[in-house]
């Protein structure tokens, strides 16, 4: 089975693509797994002060020729492939013999890409692309949502601010990707933008990227397309706003109406040229 990974920054389309690809026969994609974050680098750091007090140990106590030696790295990435590699298959309750591709969709891991091809380095990936700026109001109010539904949601919090600070994080999490992708990372980038003109054509080029020689019929991908779709998914149509939904909206160009004119002159100059080189400067 092929192993893969859907990056991306924070609401750019990467649980759209995630359940577009989870409604493929033989193709599962988790989310979101945050292996990386929660689960590799506390463990490499529990590896590494074990491995300094075995050293510690041989030196004082068995004067250089103590009975344990520290753990080497290829054996501490073996047992973390292996690690996830059960998790992904325990979560997805089907016969791995049924299984062409299976992945997971965390946009923490845009900025873990290294330690992921360390990993597991015959993993494709697909990176959701979406113009920072909408992605970033979206974030914001996201955001906004969670802290309501915790209680500690602030109605005047303004989004300008706010999405100042989540464009911050998506040039991060974007930078990483197109970083990985100069080093020879195997990195499909699907847009946003695109995926709302014709996203059949992005499902099918994805899963071609994913998985290169098997044919996909058309007629699995609409069905595969209908079923995920902002209408099914959400009950509205394409820009009917609900705050209190995960699926906000599905449009493009909100920040045009929600961000002061002035704004995004705040940005910080490497940030604002990103955006020109991703063509995403109007």
């Amino acid at each position: 089975m092929q192993i893969f990974f859907i990056v991306g920054a924070q609401k750019s389309g990467t649980t759209w693509l995630q359940r577009s690809l989870n409604s493929i026969e033989g193709v599962h994609c988790l989310g979101e797994g945050h292996f990386i974050d929660q689960l590799v680098q506390p463990c490499a750091e529990a590896v590494r002060s074990y491995n300094q007090t075995m050293q510690l140990v041989g030196e004082r106590v068995y004067g250089g020729k103590g009975f344990y030696d520290t753990i080497p790295i290829p054996e501490f990435l073996q047992v973390m492939r292996d690690w996830i590699l059960v998790m992904l298959l325990r979560n997805v309750d089907a016969d791995p013999q049924s299984i062409l591709a299976i992945g997971d969709k965390t946009p923490a891991h845009s900025i873990h890409i290294p330690t992921l091809r360390a990993l597991f380095p015959e993993a494709r990936y697909v990176h959701m692309l979406r113009d920072g700026r909408d992605a970033a109001v979206s974030a914001f109010h996201h955001q906004q949502r969670i802290l309501r539904q915790m209680g500690q949601d602030n109605p005047k919090a303004p989004v300008d601010s706010g999405a100042l600070d989540m464009f911050a994080k998506w040039a991060q999490c974007t930078r990483a990707v197109l970083k990985a992708e100069k080093t020879g990372v195997a990195v499909h980038t699907v847009r946003y933008e695109e995926m709302l003109i014709d996203p059949a054509q992005c499902l099918e080029a994805c899963l071609n990227h994913i998985i290169p020689d098997q044919h996909w019929k058309p007629e699995t991908i609409q069905a595969a397309v209908a079923a995920n779709s902002f209408r099914r998914q959400s009950g509205r149509q394409p820009g009917q706003t609900d705050p209190s939904a995960f699926l906000r909206k599905g449009q493009i160009g909100s920040w045009r109406i929600e961000l002061a004119p002035d704004t995004l002159d705040q940005l910080q100059p490497d940030d604002r040229a990103l955006l020109e080189h991703l063509g995403y400067s109007n």
